[in-house]
């Protein structure tokens, strides 16, 4: 290379370098200052996103203490809407229980409506409140103090609906800062009386000043008439509201957000402080149920910190920055364009779905070298990937074509029609099941044994999938064709048992309830075989579950030890057989849905056809699992009486 060339070479070098330099600052510099804006903005936006959800989290806590309060309350005027006491003494038991059980309630009261109590007795109104000495029984019959005058009798019963009252000083507890939730309770569209709970607020106010927000930061919580139930200034509680502030201070953009805070608004607001000294960052939520709001205060300079702290270290960087530009750029432009260039064209081809794109004359030992070499390795590796998902994909597609083919065949081998037996009007019977997987183990079966008795069959196996499947459908056939040898169900379910226990290699087991319905008397003898006992619905609605058994599941040895059990169907009264699917589900609270939960469902569901009773019965256990994955196969078998 000539000195001319290489002095040409140079110069372009450095006036390449220069404009570079000069370009990346000036750029540097503007995106500098967009960044510091935009970024301050959003540090701003941020700090007053987290003290809304700081507001906003601190009243939904506030609204769950209140809904402790009101629960209670709401629970023992819904029960006793149904179950009306037989006597003064178990009224008051039922509110010494209640508030036992509801640590948050200071105290209850069942406030009856004249005479709704018991017709020689006008008024009656037990109350049970806590005190140092444990729990004690007032009476709040006194003429003088006519509770069904009182705001919290007259409101709720006017409206009928629950409400809270306006929080109060409660002189005969020791000048205590209560409020009470009213829900009143209703019969037939008259009023009984009024349930209430009370809520201790000194608790409430301590929870609420405890709430650390920075260092200088406060919160405080306003009734829904504007009052401060708790203030940064404890003379304020009770005594001071907001809109008497505003006034005092001559503020009349004080007065307009208490408004919107009183009237259930939301939103963050830079104003003077509440006592007029400082700039302040005003937060606010309401407090479902009562009405109230809460608000969080934040300084200034806490809010601003951010921004501040953001500025200087900017400054820093950006100096640090121009620095090291200099130092690097003119090593980086030559060095790293040429290689990376063909890289990025690899990658276009790559993008644009050739899966032959190839990195070529770019130099091993370096980093881009080493990106050259894993980009080729990527490509190769996608091919391969794309060559087995497609292998996998076809095999995918067929197991699973194979199993909802099963599925169906498995369906179709169980009586779907409805009803099973037109010509026969003596009673109505339907089934379901609904398997976890594609395929499940659980099955039922009706048919007659012979003209004047029917047979009825719910089971279980074990386990789940194709294998439980199979040993289904082996059970399933054995018990319908025994049946027609025998009668009764004992010899029937043994002789089944006799079948699979000697071929039985996976040790599988089947637990069944076999029921002979005689259609001419309306006794149903049964046998359990480990198998959960049917629920009885009577024509009166009385729910109960048939006694358990004793009798061993299918498949584990020879003798089964069953136990023969009769009982009699009257017209009107209904059977419902079931497997573990139904009472072992549990929600996202890992509470089991049971079988007293499925009685009382069962008990409040007037006679409908089969079809829309399981219907009903499938949606109210959906309701109870939620989003959750159904972990067994659930089967259900409604049988009624007609004639």
């Amino acid at each position: 290379m000539t000195p001319l060339i290489r002095k040409h070479w140079l110069r372009l070098r450095t006036r390449f370098t220069v404009v570079v330099l000069v370009g990346v600052g000036l750029v540097s510099l503007v995106m500098a200052g967009l960044t510091y804006l935009r970024s301050s903005e959003a540090l701003l936006d941020a700090r007053k996103a987290q003290l809304s959800a700081l507001a906003e989290s601190m009243a939904n806590r506030v609204s769950r203490q209140l809904s402790e309060v009101s629960t209670p309350a709401r629970v023992m005027g819904t029960t006793l809407e149904v179950l009306h006491p037989q006597s003064q003494a178990q009224a008051i038991g039922l509110l010494r229980r209640q508030v036992i059980d509801s640590r948050q309630v200071f105290g209850m009261a069942i406030a009856y409506a004249p005479y709704a109590f018991d017709k020689s007795l006008e008024f009656f109104a037990p109350y049970v409140h806590r005190s140092e000495s444990g729990l004690r029984n007032l009476n709040l019959v006194n003429p003088a103090y006519a509770y069904t005058r009182q705001d919290w009798y007259l409101i709720p019963s006017l409206l009928m609906r629950p409400v809270w009252a306006e929080p109060y000083f409660d002189e005969g507890g020791g000048n205590i800062l209560m409020t009470t939730y009213s829900s009143p309770m209703v019969r037939d569209g008259k009023l009984l009386g009024i349930a209430t709970a009370d809520l201790d607020l000194q608790n409430l106010g301590e929870l609420v000043h405890g709430l650390l927000v920075g260092k200088e930061g406060y919160a405080f919580l306003l009734t829904h008439q504007g009052s401060f139930l708790a203030a940064p200034k404890p003379e304020w509680v009770m005594r001071e509201t907001i809109f008497s502030l505003a006034e005092a201070q001559e503020r009349p953009a004080l007065r307009d957000l208490g408004h919107r805070m009183v009237r259930g608004g939301s939103g963050i607001e830079r104003i003077l402080d509440l006592d007029g000294e400082g700039t302040v960052w005003l937060a606010f939520s309401p407090v479902k149920g009562p009405g109230w709001s809460l608000g969080v205060v934040a300084t200034e300079d806490e809010v601003l910190a951010p921004i501040y702290a953001l500025a200087r270290q900017q400054m820093m960087w950006g100096v640090a920055g121009m620095i090291t530009l200099i130092l690097v750029v003119f090593g980086l432009v030559v060095g790293l364009t040429r290689p990376l260039q063909r890289v990025l064209n690899a990658s276009r081809r790559l993008a644009q779905g050739d899966l032959t794109a190839q990195v070529s004359d770019v130099p091993p030992g370096d980093e881009i070298g080493d990106l050259a070499a894993t980009f080729n390795n990527m490509v190769r590796e996608l091919n391969r990937y794309v060559t087995e998902l497609t292998a996998t994909t076809k095999e995918k597609a067929r197991i699973q074509s194979e199993l909802d083919l099963a599925r169906q065949i498995q369906q179709s081998v169980l009586p779907r029609i409805y009803p099973p037996f037109p010509d026969r009007m003596e009673f109505d019977l339907f089934a379901r099941t609904l398997p976890a997987r594609e395929v499940g183990g659980d099955f039922y079966d009706f048919f007659f044994v012979d003209k004047d008795h029917l047979g009825l069959v719910v089971a279980d196996v074990s386990g789940k999938g194709v294998p439980a499947a199979l040993f289904m459908t082996v059970t399933r056939t054995l018990i319908k064709n025994s049946s027609i040898h025998h009668p009764d169900p004992v010899c029937s379910l043994s002789e089944v048992n006799s079948e699979i226990v000697p071929d039985n290699e996976m040790c599988m087991f089947v637990t069944v309830f076999y029921g002979v319905y005689e259609l001419s008397t309306g006794i149903l003898r049964f046998v359990s075989a480990g198998h959960p006992s049917p629920l009885l619905r009577r024509a009166d609605g009385s729910t109960e579950q048939l006694p358990k058994l004793r009798g061993m599941a299918l498949g584990i040895m020879d003798d089964l030890n069953l136990e023969v059990g009769e009982v009699q169907l009257e017209i009107g009264d209904s059977l419902l057989a079931f497997t573990d699917g139904l009472d072992e589900a549990v929600n996202s609270q890992d509470e089991m849905f049971g079988i007293e939960r499925a009685a009382q469902w069962l008990s409040r569901t007037q006679p409908v056809s089969a079809p829309v009773l399981l219907d009903g019965l499938i949606d109210y256990w959906k309701q109870f699992t939620g989003d959750l994955d159904q972990f067994d196969d659930l089967t259900l078998l409604t049988f009624r009486r007609r004639q």
